[in-house]
């Protein structure tokens, strides 16, 4: 192989970082919610793994149920028509230790005719976008769905957890990180253009 091929090539991986094909993404998650008056005292359960894992290629997403939802309040009162927040803290172990939370509200409604028509809302000010990766280029973004649960009709709210919602979860991996050479990969590389140089430089004289 020609040496000013070779140098190209060395140089290439030195200063041009490479992309990974596959990032394996890891986290753990903890619902926070209203538990007490006033507002819709409501009620969560894991439904996916915590902390689930699983792998994605850039462009790629993964759509799940993260937990579920409901409310053991058997009717809409006036204090559970004021809005209150809801939470889902992230912390992500993979592709690197970060962390951020998706955040929302609930609130009862009381709606219908005669007032008869009871329910449990919940919407999510916007998906959670994550930026990681030696060179700022990786881009994770996580997005919760909103839901109505326990709807009643007539008898109000049904009790128990079994007429909850499922709240969906989607995390799409917009672009993977470069993955830059380490510095005992980069000083070897270094010294090897350096030898080549050297003994070029020495053929030419």
């Amino acid at each position: 192989m020609p040496r000013y091929t070779l140098v190209t090539l060395l140089a290439a991986v030195l200063f041009f970082p490479t992309l990974a094909s596959a990032a394996q993404i890891s986290a753990s998650y903890q619902v926070n919610l209203n538990s007490s008056d006033p507002g819709l005292v409501v009620n969560s359960s894991d439904v996916a793994d915590n902390p689930f894992t699983f792998d994605l290629n850039e462009g790629e997403s993964e759509y799940f149920t993260l937990f579920k939802i409901w409310t053991e309040e058997s009717a809409v009162n006036d204090d559970d028509q004021l809005s209150q927040p809801i939470s889902v803290d992230f912390s992500f172990t993979s592709p690197e230790v970060m962390a951020g939370s998706v955040n929302g509200e609930t609130v009862g409604v009381n709606d219908g005719l005669l007032g008869h028509y009871h329910a449990g809302e919940l919407t999510w000010d916007g998906p959670l976008d994550m930026v990681f990766g030696a060179l700022g280029d990786g881009l994770l973004r996580v997005t919760l769905f909103d839901a109505v649960f326990n709807k009643g009709y007539l008898f109000g709210l049904h009790d128990g957890e079994y007429y909850g919602a499922k709240v969906k979860a989607k995390i799409e991996l917009l672009s993977d990180a470069s993955q830059v050479p380490e510095p005992g990969t980069l000083a070897l590389l270094g010294l090897g253009l350096l030898g080549l140089a050297l003994r070029a430089r020495r053929r030419t004289s």
